[in-house]
């Protein structure tokens, strides 16, 4: 049982890796700590990946531990294999927050994400995709797809108004929702 649920877990890992492919990216961390805020309370969370075929949560909990919030303004957690480790955070407006997630192998390497805030401490989750964005708002943003579809971002301003006109080209979808935490008390 133990084996299977670690076999599981890692072919989620793998999952989301994959999710990553087409996403925005830096090569330095554009939300710095004067900038990051503390959107969500520390405490016990269980964590669960979302099939994106059917939006439904895949196999219960993948992940369970405390999540702190650190002086330097980043998420952690002491439980291995957090999937979200040293993220920042800042307001894109609303209940809507742009997330930084560092390099999981510790290249210099920065995903950027979506987190929407809801009421009694559940945080859902989305990586949107650079080519989810026409050839003309990439355009209009001044961003280019690289070979894998990904964009790479140079600058904080550069990103808010990409995340933003991502939000705005799927006001009226029902978008993929990546993930799930939920606090537990």
């Amino acid at each position: 049982m133990r084996a299977a649920l670690g076999v599981a877990r890692a072919a989620i890992l793998l999952l989301a890796a994959g999710a990553l492919s087409g996403c925005f990216f830096s090569d330095d961390p554009l939300i710095a700590r004067r900038y990051a805020e503390n959107p969500f309370a520390e405490g016990h969370y269980v964590h669960a990946p979302v099939n994106p075929e059917d939006g439904v949560e895949w196999a219960g909990a993948t992940w369970e531990g405390d999540i702190r919030y650190t002086r330097d303004r980043r998420y952690r957690s002491d439980t291995p294999n957090f999937p979200h480790q040293d993220a920042r955070f800042i307001s894109m407006g609303g209940n809507v927050y742009l997330a930084q997630i560092p390099d999981r192998d510790g290249e210099d390497v920065y995903s950027y994400g979506l987190a929407w805030l809801y009421a009694g401490g559940v945080i859902s989750y989305h990586a949107p995709h650079c080519s989810d964005l026409d050839d003309a708002l990439r355009g209009e943003v001044g961003l280019s797809m690289d070979l894998e579809g990904g964009c790479r971002i140079d600058d904080l301003e550069t990103l808010m108004t990409a995340m933003s006109a991502w939000l705005d080209a799927h006001q009226d979808d029902n978008v993929q929702i990546d993930g799930i935490y939920r606090l537990v008390e």
